[in-house]
């Protein structure tokens, strides 16, 4: 995900090139897709993995607000050279706005504008349709229990519901186990996912989720809130990408800010990118 793409990320842009299920997606353009793409990497921060729509709904960072809740990020992307000088700088502003929620899933209206060098481009808008654990409505998650494990977080050990995901597209399939707890936020403690070629077989992506502190003080907008921080790194080919964020159950879409690092096959440092929530609402 490179250039004004990168800086359109409306949430995280951490896993820039981690492969999605299909989505249904209104006049879909190649800016357009980017933006989608990293709009539902934050989503799936907070989607839980119980087996019921209702606790789904409950505990989803988006599923558990009603419609006309949104929010607006900024985010600011560096791209840097082999010196680490910043050879290009850009600046997205995106609004999401949840326009329905049903037992089967959300949907999602993203808007948006990125300046790069003085020049303002704005995005078609896009419209998204997703299910509770990702899939598209032409898409079949089919999800196995694995039982009970603990995920521990500074020591102390929390006691989890384990789900194996599996969703196919032509493209290929993704296979997600999901740690969720019902009684400890952000509820999705831990996640693992890995994407596989629909022709080979062959392994072509990783991404690992992880909540590394709890309740930890928060700013959101000018009020004192409490969230949890998060590690993601998501893993391909062409390099691997690294983010912290920090996000709260009082935001929709629960994301607050992040601090994001993109690195090239060698290890090189390629882009970096910061996000910080501007305006939000909760209907």
């Amino acid at each position: 995900m490179a250039g004004a793409g990168a800086a359109a990320c409306a949430i995280v842009g951490a896993a820039g090139g981690f492969k999605r299920p299909r989505l249904r997606i209104s006049r879909p353009t190649a800016f357009g897709r980017r933006l989608v793409r990293c709009v539902l990497v934050a989503v799936c921060f907070a989607q839980a993995a119980h087996a019921q729509s209702a606790a789904l709904r409950r505990q989803h960072s988006w599923g558990r607000f009603d419609p006309g809740s949104w929010k607006l990020v900024r985010v600011v992307t560096e791209t840097v050279d082999a010196e680490g000088r910043v050879t290009t700088t850009s600046v997205a502003r995106t609004r999401t706005t949840l326009k329905d929620v049903t037992e089967a899933g959300i949907t999602l209206a993203v808007e948006a504008t990125v300046e790069v060098a003085g020049k303002e481009v704005e995005a078609e808008p896009q419209t998204v349709t997703q299910g509770w654990h990702g899939e598209s409505a032409d898409r079949e998650a089919v999800i196995t229990d694995l039982g009970e494990d603990n995920v521990t977080i500074a020591g102390r050990a929390i006691p989890c519901r384990v789900e194996r995901v599996e969703i196919a597209a032509p493209s290929g399939r993704t296979v997600t186990k999901t740690w969720y707890s019902e009684r400890i936020a952000p509820h999705v403690l831990r996640r693992e996912a890995v994407t596989y070629d629909a022709q080979t077989g062959q392994e072509i992506s990783q991404t690992h989720v992880e909540v590394v502190a709890l309740a930890r003080p928060l700013r959101v907008l000018r009020r004192a809130r409490q969230g949890a921080e998060l590690l993601v790194v998501h893993k391909h080919p062409g390099g691997r990408t690294r983010t912290r964020v920090r996000s709260s159950l009082d935001v929709p879409g629960g994301v607050v800010e992040h601090e994001s690092e993109e690195f090239d096959a060698a290890g090189q440092l390629t882009r970096r990118s910061k996000l910080e929530l501007i305006d939000y609402s909760v209907k």
